[in-house]
């Protein structure tokens, strides 16, 4: 009886994974991002690919997706996160623009290139988007 209980919340853990995935327009660049490069577009220490400035887009504060990323791409969580932009804006930093739905990180994506931002495996669907990255949220 035990064994059945362990395989089933074993199975609905996997059922209620999430899958990370980084993802650029359709003409970004490059077709793949190292953890390493996506950490330093959102923590604004690169700017630019091949020559053009990209947009970088972030969820907003609270939002589950964007505590994976933090903890799984900046390894920060949101008090260093906190403490890292107070020391940024003085150097000239700027934390990338926050976005407050799916359909809006579509819509950029859509007109503005080079643009990078990350969504839930499930929002993926018929988007016409390069990924970059993925990974699995804890």
């Amino acid at each position: 009886m035990t064994k059945k209980l362990a395989l089933f919340l074993l199975f609905t853990h996997f059922l209620n994974a999430r899958e990370l995935i980084v993802i650029a327009d359709k003409n970004f660049h490059k077709d793949h991002l190292t953890e390493q490069e996506i950490k330093a577009f959102f923590l604004d220490k690169t700017h630019f690919i091949n020559g053009e400035r990209v947009l970088v887009m972030n969820r907003k504060y609270g939002n589950s997706l964007r505590v994976c990323f933090e903890k799984l791409i900046l390894h920060k969580n949101k008090s260093a996160l906190e403490r890292y932009w107070q020391k940024s804006y003085y150097q000239g930093g700027r934390p990338p623009k926050v976005i407050e739905s799916t359909q809006m990180l579509f819509a950029y994506l859509q007109n503005i290139t080079p643009s990078v931002g990350y969504i839930d495996k499930k929002e993926l669907q018929q988007h016409d988007v390069k990924v970059l990255y993925r990974s699995q949220c804890p």
